[in-house]
């Protein structure tokens, strides 16, 4: 409505003679009101030109072909011009025909401005009035039209990356699944041996039987913990290859290996570290070892970072490094270090252990990844 209503003041004020005829209206003089309001007609139609670009072109060009022929001191203009945009914006590429006929009132329009020049001037000036008003309206053509393609482009980007998404978060709902599936088989098989060793010694040993019991009573919660967080996911299928599991225990040989690429990493720890449960020990090691392969592909190998593990009521896992140096890691090293789905996958990881998921650029020009994860009930 707001452009519509544009157009048919700059149509009515640049290409029509309204302004300095409204001075003369009179009783016998009322042509530039009724051209004014013959004007209004045309742009009105702009208003429904989204849902029907060609048959409002078609009555904007029939309205400015006339007003450009019998309505005296209008010359239309600027509503062919955006009909026309409109069709390149919201119609296939075959349209594009429609720039032949919306060039007709320019041709009026040009006629009448070659015929006002001496006679030996008049064809160059028809000429070149012609060629600037084939050249806009393919012009405005274009731009509509390239607007569409960068549209559609825009909306099938978006598509894919949404698509990526979901697959990242599928992918690393099947790992997770194959791990807390190896975890839980093992708890319970540990259950079994541990029963069976009570039950042997029950008599002869009292005291080493309570202990087994014990350990059985502590594996079956640690498996209860791991069951719930597999309930957690969504038709989590695993994956036919399990992988080895890797826990906190095994952070010191992660970070040599990071620190044979170049990368500088400090490393400390605070609190008491207490026990956690080999999911979310398993959340913490990626949450290092993704974090550390961004560092190693996008600030580079002379750049560093510090590895942080706070203990308290939670488990803080944080890791921050310095930023860019300008030097891209090879990407040999980072497939190796890498996780496979990204901070995306690590977050719905994070997620499912009962943590919470932290990554952003932080004031100094570096990166931040943090998780804070649940430790295991006495």
């Amino acid at each position: 409505m707001w452009l519509a209503l544009a157009v048919w003041v700059l149509d009515v004020a640049l290409f029509s003679t309204a302004g300095s005829d409204l001075g003369q209206v009179g009783p016998g003089n009322l042509s530039p009101v009724w051209l004014i309001g013959y004007a209004a007609l045309g742009a009105a139609a702009l208003v429904w030109r989204k849902r029907a670009p060609l048959l409002v072109f078609g009555i904007v060009w029939l309205h400015a072909l006339i007003g450009t022929t019998l309505v005296a001191g209008y010359q239309p203009v600027l509503p062919v011009l955006v009909a026309v945009y409109t069709i390149g914006a919201r119609c296939p590429r075959q349209r594009a025909w429609v720039i032949a006929p919306a060039v007709l009132p320019s041709v009026v329009v040009a006629v009448n401005e070659a015929w006002k020049e001496a006679p030996d001037r008049r064809v160059p000036v028809f000429l070149g009035l012609l060629a600037v008003f084939i050249l806009l309206a393919t012009g405005v053509w274009a731009l509509g039209y390239w607007t569409a393609v960068s549209r559609r482009r825009l909306a099938e980007s978006q598509r894919l990356r949404k698509v990526e998404a979901e697959l990242a978060v599928a992918h690393e709902r099947e790992r997770i699944s194959r791990d807390l599936h190896d975890i839980v088989a093992h708890a319970v098989t540990m259950m079994v041996l541990q029963a069976a060793g009570a039950q042997r010694i029950l008599r002869t040993d009292p005291a080493r039987a309570e202990q087994s019991l014990g350990q059985v009573a502590e594996l079956g919660r640690t498996a209860m913990n791991e069951l719930r967080r597999m309930l957690a996911m969504n038709n989590a299928a695993p994956a036919p290859e399990p992988e080895p599991s890797v826990g906190l225990d095994d952070l010191d040989e992660l970070l040599d290996r990071v620190r044979g690429s170049g990368v500088t990493i400090g490393f400390s720890q605070e609190g008491t570290p207490r026990r956690v449960d080999a999911s979310v020990a398993l959340a913490a090691y990626r949450t290092v070892q993704e974090a550390l392969t961004n560092t190693a592909k996008h600030a580079g190998p002379q750049a560093s970072a510090q590895v942080r593990l706070v203990w308290s009521d939670d488990l803080l896992v944080e890791v921050v490094d310095a930023g860019t140096v300008g030097i891209t890691q090879p990407p040999a090293l980072s497939k190796e270090l890498s996780t496979g789905h990204g901070l995306l996958g690590l977050r719905e990881r994070v997620s499912i252990a009962g943590g919470r998921f932290d990554a952003a650029r932080g004031d100094g020009g570096g990166f931040r990844v943090a998780a804070v994860l649940p430790v295991a009930e006495a």
